[in-house]
């Protein structure tokens, strides 16, 4: 009986609910063994192993029976015939079923030991503990090492050794935070604790939690690239209470597959070419934690299981990482047949953040005719001295569908009075507690629409210019209301005194925007959306040396750039001339970091040091330091050694 408990306790079970979601599993990740029972909601167990025998990869998957409805020698016989040598009828002892166990996995044996699992890629002991919701202790055994990563309801929180670095202190040491003797003393007299780090006035506590994600995020993307492994796992339940802040588990299997897939991701495209790929129901529960690019959002919009994946895969190629990820988390499935996508069923869904934009369009009851609703009564009345009839204008706009010539340039003269002194979410009307994307949506192309071809070829002299005018400020309006980043910038700034379209310090704050935004992408070494934005913000407002600055930076970071003389040049002359507009930290911080990478030693030296005159607190600059002095340090060793030798 001892044996038989040590033998269970090295299998590894994963439970399925219903014969359609074993046959997901199955097909998804090998296995060495199915245990059913025949009488299976969704999918009979019959069926099941019908599909399985199909299939070259699981035609020799052994599979053990146990039912206590199909009993009798005519079932045992059919069941034969599929390939089902262990049939066992309830009520049964525990020592048959372990015995029947053993016998599948490993026919030839006369031990009573467990067979040792196959080895498998990370991504899918990652995928197995996610859809679980896994609590408790991975052991990860390859070749030459052994890894802990411990989860709390599915999601990574803890690793130790890691794949790219020997822990987190020396993560941070390779990224200049901490130096050789802080991290001694935090692999040997504080064992580790991170919180020392905090105590030691390594880092503050907030910059501490991000460093943690960041090292455990990229370490884990890392991981995708690993040898397979053995895996053995220890439950340990979380307190049902507890909510931690965890890695985002959707995000880093996608960057895994992103950089790590390769391969993989072409064989499933050739695999499953002929099949129609459709929306499974775990997509509305995982969807919104993805940031995806606009292709791969043209790829989910397509996704409605009427199409084959050869076609999708021909309009938009370089979604196989995305494919990968749908998959994996049950996102997505195939069908051989034509078949509708799961619904979002009663989800109460606010936004799809990766859906594609579209016009919409606007029912008849519904679409703003005239823009009397935006304009305020002050606004109206202001208006109205401009010349006669001007109020009967405005009422006769409210019941046409297109204004009358005569009436049009009055009508454009109106809108653009209502816009003056307008915030982003003023402009369309909308609170900004009340604000939704699909009234925005509504909204916006009821402007647009407004002023199509046709009407603009009826107007001439100013009011053309108003048109154009209103339109640039609808769509800088609406561009920022729908990136979340953007959005998030412009909250936080709505409290400046000059704020809104018609100010004519305007162009600088929508600079302000951008820039802040760019910013935003920096810290996420997001280089190319950097770029962008900051573009934007430099054409906006050209006089500002600290968004050339940044901008100039991220085109010098951009892995792209890597390898171009041109445009790694054409950074640090962008760099200097922001240095003669405006004399900031970051910017001499940027320069020598530069230097310093081009081997000037003594000239970084003297930019780190001008940063931290005007930012004595500035990190980068510090950072910069430090390592010169390592580095330095390192040079007078080697000289000494040569001396002495």
């Amino acid at each position: 009986m001892s044996s038989m408990r040590a033998m269970a306790s090295q299998l590894c079970v994963l439970h399925e609910s219903d014969g359609i979601a074993a046959l997901r599993a199955i097909a998804a990740e090998p296995h060495d063994l199915l245990l059913i029972e025949l009488k299976l909601p969704g999918l009979h167990g019959i069926e099941l192993v019908k599909k399985l025998r199909q299939s070259p990869r699981t035609s020799k998957l052994p599979v053990v029976v146990i039912t206590g409805y199909y009993k009798g020698e005519k079932f045992q016989n059919a069941a034969k015939t599929l390939g089902i040598h262990h049939y066992l009828e309830k009520p049964l002892k525990a020592a048959d079923l372990m015995t029947a166990i053993q016998q599948a996995i490993n026919p030839t044996s006369s031990i009573t030991t467990a067979p040792v699992a196959a080895a498998r890629p990370f991504a899918q002991h990652l995928r197995t503990a996610f859809l679980k919701r896994f609590s408790g202790l991975l052991t990860l055994k390859y070749p030459e090492t052994i890894r802990m990563l411990t989860f709390i309801n599915g999601a990574p929180v803890a690793l130790r050794p890691a794949y790219n670095h020997r822990d987190f202190g020396d993560f941070l040491r390779s990224r200049g935070q901490i130096s050789d003797d802080e991290y001694n003393y935090f692999t040997t007299t504080a064992a580790y604790r991170h919180d020392i780090l905090v105590q030691l006035g390594c880092l503050q506590y907030n910059d501490l939690l991000q460093a943690e994600m960041d090292y455990l995020n990229q370490e884990l993307i890392s991981a995708f690239s690993s040898k397979q492994s053995h895996a053995a796992w220890k439950t340990i339940p979380a307190p049902e209470l507890l909510q931690l802040i965890t890695l985002n588990v959707p995000q880093l299997f996608y960057e895994g597959f992103h950089k790590h897939a390769g391969q993989t991701a072409v064989q499933m495209q050739q695999t499953f070419k002929d099949k129609y790929l459709l929306l499974d129901q775990n997509y509305y529960r995982h969807i919104n934690f993805l940031r995806l690019n606009e292709a791969e959002k043209r790829f989910l919009h397509g996704l409605d299981g009427q199409r084959k994946l050869a076609e999708m895969v021909a309009e938009e190629p370089d979604c196989g990482p995305l494919l990968l990820t749908l998959t994996n988390l049950n996102m997505a499935r195939f069908a051989t047949v034509p078949t509708p996508s799961a619904q979002a069923e009663d989800l109460p869904l606010r936004a799809l953040f990766n859906a594609v934009e579209e016009e919409m369009e606007i029912p008849e009851e519904e679409t703003l005719e005239s823009f009397s609703d935006l304009v305020d009564e002050s606004a109206a009345e202001d208006l109205s001295a401009s010349g006669p009839g001007a109020n009967s204008v405005q009422n006769q706009a409210a019941t046409k569908a297109k204004p009358e010539e005569d009436d049009l340039p009055q009508e454009v003269r109106l809108i653009a009075k209502s816009l003056e002194d307008k915030n982003h979410y003023e402009v369309f009307g909308i609170k900004q507690g009340k604000f939704s994307i699909a009234l925005l949506k509504e909204r916006y192309f009821a402007i647009t629409s407004k002023f199509g071809p046709e009407v603009l070829m009826q107007l001439g002299g100013e009011e053309a210019v108003l048109v154009e005018e209103i339109l640039s400020k609808v769509a800088t309006a609406y561009d920022t209301l729908t990136d979340v980043v953007k959005k998030e910038r412009y909250d936080e700034m709505l409290g400046a005194d000059k704020i809104g379209l018609g100010h004519k310090g305007d162009d600088r704050f929508q600079a302000q925007v951008q820039a802040e935004s760019g910013k935003v992408f920096l810290e996420m070494e997001e280089w190319d959306n950097a770029e962008r934005a900051l573009q934007e913000a430099v054409n906006a407002d050209p006089d500002n040396g600290d968004y050339l600055a940044n901008l100039a930076w991220a085109i010098y970071r951009n892995p792209k750039f890597t390898d171009s003389l041109a445009m790694r040049n054409k950074a640090k002359q962008m760099l200097n001339k922001s240095i003669t507009m405006e004399r900031t930290a970051l910017a001499f911080a940027y320069k020598g970091w530069m230097l310093f990478e081009a081997g000037q030693e003594s000239m970084a030296e003297s930019e780190f040091n001008k940063a931290l005159k005007l930012d004595a607190r500035l990190s980068m600059a510090r950072r910069g330091l430090r390592n010169l002095q390592e580095q330095q340090e390192q040079q007078k060793k080697g000289l000494f050694k040569r001396m002495f030798k």
